[in-house]
């Protein structure tokens, strides 16, 4: 019982430093980053209250847990507004950039979420199989657009590795599966340095 608390706190406090260190990016360019953050914090402890009742033997199985994590997702404010001008630009020609120092804070909370999703997959509490068809499109959507990666997933790529280790084993996952990815030619994992690829992926490129 002991050794499952401390786990427990070590999971939580993991939790925390994710989103105090995808905080300090935005601190870094944007002025609103409070905001973000208690937006982001709110979505993060929404999700594990769910995890929670789960682990008190409640009536939640995994499918509510997977649509309450759905609904966490379109609920969050920054995420919906990052959605809706990523979906509009993939509709556009791509000639015109959108996209600004402005949209970072909706882009770290964005990727805060799939980081914590990340998590929850290393910690076997979901399984990738079970989130692929709900958030795949939203995953790719965002991770390979060359405006995304230029405004902010590139220059601060260190902050984001967890969340290229999940792209990997996505990308992987899919490929055995002869799924196709969204946007692949624009992949991140042939833009990000050398020595991370290496230590997201073991050597093996894809």
């Amino acid at each position: 019982m002991k050794n499952n608390s401390f786990k427990n706190f070590v999971f939580y406090f993991t939790i925390i430093i994710v989103i105090l260190s995808l905080s300090a990016v935005v601190y870094i360019k944007q002025d609103n980053w409070i905001v973000t953050t208690i937006t982001t914090l709110t979505t993060v402890v929404g999700v594990f209250a769910v995890w929670l009742q789960m682990q008190k033997g409640k009536k939640l199985n995994e499918g509510e847990f997977i649509l309450n994590l759905r609904k966490q997702f379109v609920d969050n404010p920054h995420i919906y507004q990052m959605t809706v001008k990523l979906e509009k630009y993939e509709r556009s020609d791509k000639k015109n950039n959108p996209f600004s120092e402005d949209d970072i804070s909706d882009i770290a909370t964005y990727m805060t979420f799939f980081e914590v999703m990340y998590l929850l997959i290393k910690r076997n509490i979901i399984k990738l199989f079970m989130v692929d068809l709900l958030f795949a499109f939203h995953f790719f959507i965002l991770i390979n657009n060359e405006r995304i990666q230029e405004l902010e997933l590139i220059p601060c790529q260190d902050y984001y590795i967890d969340v290229y280790k999940l792209y990997y084993e996505w990308i992987t996952f899919r490929k055995k599966k002869g799924l196709p990815i969204f946007l692949e030619d624009n992949s991140i994992l042939i833009k990000i340095r050398a020595d991370l690829l290496v230590e997201i992926t073991g050597g093996d490129k894809k």
